[in-house]
C-alpha cells in the first residue's frame, strides 16, 4: 500500500471521526435531549394518569356500591310499590262496598224518613188519642205523628185514578205505620188477647173513627198519617189506613172500588161476600162504621159491580197528563213516576178512548222503565170516530197486559 492511500485512509478516518461528532452533537445529542424530555413528560402524564386512575377506581368503588344500593332500594321499593297496589286494590273494593252500603243506607233513609227535612233537634210530633171497643173492651192509646211527615203527605199530589194503591204503597210512612202496629202488640202483651185478635184490633180502631165525607165537588183521598192526623175520614181513607196496617202485618189486602164507595178486601177464612184471585180468598170489609165483620155487605152495596186492586209489591206508576184536541184527533203528553221502592221493567205507555156506550179502544206507546223517584214524558197521539160522544181514557200497560192506574177525562162530542 502506498503512502498516499494511507494518507487518504488517515484523513477519511479523521473526516468521519470529526462527522460522527459533529453529528452527534448537533443532530442525535438535541434528539435524544427531546426524547428525554419527552420521556420525562409522558412520566409525568402516567403519573398524573395513575392518580387519575387511583381517583377514578375510587369513585368507580363508590358508584358500584351507591349503585349496589340504589338496586336495593329500587328493589324495596318495587316490593313497597306491589304492595301499596295491593292496598290500593284493596281500599278499591273497600271504597266500592262503602259506596254500595252508603247508597243502600241513603235509599233505605229515603224509604223510611221519606228524605225529610229532620234537623238535629228534637222532631216536633202532633200528638193524637184514641179510644175503641173490641170485644166488648175498651182499649186506648196515645201516638205521636212526625210533624214533617205529616206535612209531607199533605203536601204531596193527589192521584187521579180509581187506583188508591199508591196511598198505600208509597214508602215513606211505611216505619211509622209499623210503629203504630207496636202499639197494638202492647195491648196484646198487657191483656189476654192473642196474635189473632191483633187484625180485629186493627179493624175496630180504624172503624171507630170520625166518618168525613169529601166535598160534594171534590174527592180528596187521604195518606194514612192524614187520616191519623185528622182522626177519621171518609170510605177511601179508612180503607187506606186499614189496608196499610193489615199489609205491613203480612195480611192479604185488595182495595174494592164501587161507584160512589170503597171497601177492603181481606183475605181469610170466614162467610159472606167473597172473591178468589190467585188462589187467593178475599172478603168484603167495611171500613166506615163499627160492627161490620168481615164478609158482611151493606145492603146498598151487594148488587154493585166491584173492581179489585190487591196490594201487592210491585210498582205504582203514577201519572199526569195534558191533551190537546183538533176535532177526532187527540195529542196527549204524559208524564210517568214510579212512585214506589220496586222497579218498573216492561211497562209501556198507554191512552184509549172510551165511547159513550162502553165500547174501549186503545194505543200502546213508549216503553217506561223506572227506578223508585224517576219520571218519564212520552207524547202519543189517538183518533176518535167522528160525530160521536167519547172520554180519554189514558193509563201504564203492566207487563201482563192489563192496563193500570186509568184516568178519564171528561166526555166530549166530535163533529
Amino acid at each position: 500500500m502506498s503512502m498516499k492511500t494511507i494518507g487518504l485512509l488517515l484523513i477519511g478516518i479523521i473526516l468521519g471521526s470529526a462527522g460522527g461528532y459533529f453529528g452527534h452533537q448537533y443532530l442525535t445529542q438535541p434528539r435524544l435531549d427531546e426524547l428525554e424530555a419527552d420521556v420525562a413528560s409522558l412520566s409525568v402524564d402516567l403519573t398524573q394518569l395513575q392518580s387519575d386512575y387511583e381517583v377514578l377506581s375510587t369513585v368507580s368503588d363508590f358508584t358500584e356500591g351507591q349503585l349496589e344500593t340504589l338496586q336495593e332500594a329500587y328493589t324495596d321499593l318495587e316490593a313497597e310499590n306491589a304492595t301499596l297496589n295491593e292496598e290500593q286494590a284493596e281500599l278499591n273494593q273497600q271504597f266500592e262496598l262503602l259506596s254500595d252500603m252508603y247508597e243502600s243506607l241513603l235509599e233505605d233513609y229515603e224509604t223510611n224518613l221519606g228524605g225529610l227535612d229532620f234537623s238535629n233537634q228534637t222532631i216536633p210530633v202532633i200528638d193524637r188519642s184514641y179510644t175503641w171497643e173490641y170485644d166488648g173492651e175498651e182499649y186506648t192509646f196515645d201516638i205521636a205523628i212526625p210533624e214533617p211527615l205529616y206535612e209531607y203527605y199533605s203536601e204531596k199530589t193527589r192521584y187521579r185514578t180509581q187506583d188508591y194503591r199508591g196511598y198505600i204503597m208509597h214508602p215513606y210512612d211505611d216505619d211509622y205505620v209499623r210503629v203504630l202496629l207496636s202499639e197494638f202488640d202492647r195491648i196484646i202483651g198487657l191483656t189476654e188477647l192473642t196474635e189473632e185478635d191483633k187484625v180485629g184490633l186493627v179493624r175496630t180502631f180504624v172503624q171507630n173513627m170520625e166518618y168525613e165525607q169529601d166535598s160534594a165537588t171534590l174527592e180528596y183521598p187521604k195518606f194514612p198519617v192524614e187520616t191519623l192526623f185528622d182522626g177519621g175520614g171518609d170510605c177511601e181513607d179508612t180503607t187506606i189506613l186499614m189496608g196499610h196496617l193489615l199489609k205491613e202485618m203480612d195480611v192479604g189486602t185488595a182495595l174494592i172500588y164501587m161507584p160512589g164507595h170503597m171497601a177492603l178486601a181481606i183475605e181469610g177464612n170466614s162467610t159472606g161476600i167473597g172473591w178468589t184471585l190467585d188462589n187467593t180468598t178475599y172478603y168484603y170489609q167495611e171500613t166506615t162504621a163499627k160492627g161490620w165483620d168481615p164478609g158482611d155487605v151493606p145492603f146498598s152495596y151487594k148488587y154493585t159491580e166491584y173492581t179489585l186492586f190487591p196490594i201487592e209489591d210491585e210498582p205504582y206508576i203514577a201519572h199526569t197528563w195534558d191533551a190537546v184536541r183538533k176535532n177526532e184527533k187527540v195529542t196527549i203528553t204524559v208524564t210517568y213516576t214510579n212512585d214506589t221502592p220496586f222497579n218498573a221493567t216492561g211497562y209501556r205507555a198507554w191512552v184509549g178512548i172510551e165511547l159513550s156506550d162502553g165500547y174501549e179502544f186503545g194505543k200502546t206507546g213508549a216503553l217506561i222503565e223506572l227506578d223508585f223517584k224517576e219520571s218519564k214524558t212520552t207524547t202519543l197521539k189517538i183518533e176518535g170516530p167522528r160525530f160521536q160522544t167519547m172520554r180519554l181514557v189514558v193509563g201504564v200497560k203492566a207487563p201482563d197486559g192489563s192496563v193500570q192506574n186509568r184516568v178519564y177525562s171528561e166526555y166530549f162530542t166530535t163533529r
